[in-house]
């Protein structure tokens, strides 16, 4: 792995994490003082960038230092369960707002115009970071293939198009707010944030369940690894299957081989080497391991 790459992923997701933390204070005296349930729910928003960046932070940190050395399950399935409590509390946390969205349509609330002015000037700078945040760890996840920066980049172009719509929609109430309408814009935009981030994050939630299960390789990627195989079909003398295993954002996997006694070493190191090279380059964040198995048909020499 390329140490320098390695450390701009980590680099960037801890500068992410920094900002996070800065934005709270402002964010939650901005939501309380304009009275925005747009503004309101970007709170819960902000402590969930915050929670993913701590983990993918301690997660790349981990493996720039070399902490993280074979299949280690554990640490995977603790950052998938946290990756998970995140996203109940969240999505709970969404509803609870949707309700107050809802009462806001039978009974209408007005909005301090200074504050939402402020709110909405910070929430166009809140998109100009995360879109800047989201091609760069765009980049940074091509340039070295990262699970953790697949998801993060793929967050931050959420976190922007969701600043967006927020600045869209306090911008709309700032123009039309001499309409006896416009009272019902902020809880409309504020339903319709509920809507998209439920929507977003009901998947990941269903992938993270689905890791905990411990589910095994699908039958694509299984039928990558049998391609490798049968390339190699003449290398070695018996094959006893396939083993794998997801933990978190890596794909373990075990393939049990035999080789005959009167092969030499040179020649299964080579054959061991291109076949776990082959597999790991067909199955991103895959880590493939060789397992021997004795040759029971093979005739050992006698002395």
């Amino acid at each position: 792995m390329d140490k320098d790459i390695l450390y701009q992923q980590e680099k960037s997701v801890f500068i992410m994490l920094v900002l996070a933390i800065l934005w709270c204070a402002p964010n939650l005296l901005l939501a309380f003082m304009s009275g925005s349930l747009v503004l309101t729910s970007d709170i819960p928003d902000n402590f969930r960038i915050i929670l993913t960046n701590i983990l993918s932070w301690r997660v790349l940190r981990s493996i720039r230092l070399g902490r993280l050395h074979g299949y280690d399950y554990g640490t995977d399935k603790l950052q998938v369960f946290a990756g998970m409590v995140c996203s109940i509390v969240y999505i709970m946390t969404l509803f609870l707002i949707a309700g107050f969205a809802l009462i806001r349509m039978v009974k209408p609330a007005t909005m301090n115009q200074s504050f939402t002015c402020i709110g909405a000037v910070f929430q166009f700078v809140l998109f100009l970071v995360m879109g800047w945040f989201w091609l760069k760890n765009k980049k940074l996840a091509h340039k070295q293939h990262s699970p953790v920066m697949e998801t993060q980049w793929r967050l931050n172009r959420g976190d922007a198009l969701s600043a967006l719509l927020c600045f869209a929609s306090l911008m709309l109430w700032l123009i039309l707010k001499e309409w006896p309408w416009a009272v019902y814009i902020d809880p409309f935009f504020a339903l319709l944030f509920v809507c998209f981030a439920i929507v977003s994050f009901t998947p990941k939630l269903v992938a993270e369940v689905n890791e905990l299960l411990d589910r095994t390789l699908h039958n694509e990627l299984q039928l990558k690894i049998d391609r490798r195989l049968v390339e190699h079909f003449h290398d070695y003398d018996d094959f006893h299957g396939v083993r794998s295993r997801r933990a978190g954002e890596r794909i373990f996997i075990e393939v049990a081989l035999s080789f005959a006694p009167e092969r030499q070493v040179r020649e299964v190191s080579r054959t061991v080497a291109s076949l776990r090279d082959g597999i790991q380059s067909d199955v991103p964040g895959s880590e493939a391991r060789i397992v021997f198995v004795p040759c029971a048909e093979a005739k050992l020499p006698t002395e």
